[in-house]
C-alpha cells in the first residue's frame, strides 16, 4: 500500500488539482471554444467526466514521456485506469442520487476524488501485472473518447446523461 501511494501520490494530487480548477476554466475563459474542449462547458454528469479524463491522460503522457522506467502494458494500464474512473462517477452519482433523492456539492466532490483515486489504483494494478497488454487497442479507445468528448461538447445525445440539470440544455447550447 505504501508502494501504491509513493507511486501514484503525484499522479493522483495532479489530476485532482487539475481537475478541480478545470470546473471553473470554461467560465474563467470567457466560454472559449478550445476550452471548451477540455473542460465541462454545464453540469451533465457527462461534462463532467472531462475533470477526470484530460488531467489524468495528461499526467499519463507526461509520466510516460519523463519516465526511465517504461511498462509493457502502459496504455493498457492508462485506458483501465481512466475507464474505470469513467465508469465509476456515473454509477456512483446516480446510485446515491435514487437511493437519496437529491445531491449534494459535498458528494459530488467526494464522487469525483474516489474516482481519481480508484483510476491511479487500477491504473497501477494493470501496469504491474504479468498478463500481455492490448496496447494498440487501448490507445484506439482513448483516441475515441477524446473524440467523443470533443463531439458530444457540441453535439449531444438526447439522455439524461448528457443533460445540464440546472438549465435542462445539452452540451454548449445548455448554456
Amino acid at each position: 500500500m505504501k508502494e501504491f501511494w509513493k507511486s501514484e501520490g503525484l499522479g493522483i494530487l495532479f489530476t485532482a488539482a487539475l481537475g478541480s480548477f478545470g470546473h471553473f476554466a470554461y467560465d474563467l475563459s470567457k466560454e472559449n471554444i478550445l476550452v471548451a474542449l477540455f473542460c465541462p462547458v454545464n453540469e451533465s454528469t457527462w461534462e463532467h467526466l472531462k475533470l477526470l479524463f484530460f488531467p489524468f491522460l495528461l499526467f499519463s503522457l507526461l509520466r510516460l514521456f519523463f519516465s526511465e522506467k517504461k511498462s509493457p502494458v502502459f496504455a493498457t494500464s492508462i485506458f483501465s485506469g481512466v475507464a474505470a474512473g469513467l465508469l465509476f462517477i456515473p454509477e456512483a452519482f446516480y446510485a446515491l442520487l435514487l437511493m437519496f433523492r437529491f445531491h449534494s456539492l459535498p458528494t459530488d466532490i467526494a464522487i469525483f476524488l474516489l474516482s481519481v483515486v480508484f483510476s491511479f489504483a487500477v491504473c497501477y494494478l494493470v501496469q504491474f501485472r504479468k498478463a500481455p497488454g492490448f496496447n494498440g487497442l487501448s490507445i484506439l479507445f482513448l483516441l475515441i473518447l477524446t473524440g467523443l468528448f470533443f463531439i458530444f461538447t457540441f453535439a449531444p445525445p438526447d439522455t439524461p446523461l448528457f443533460q445540464d440539470p440546472v438549465t435542462k440544455g445539452y452540451g454548449i447550447q445548455a448554456l
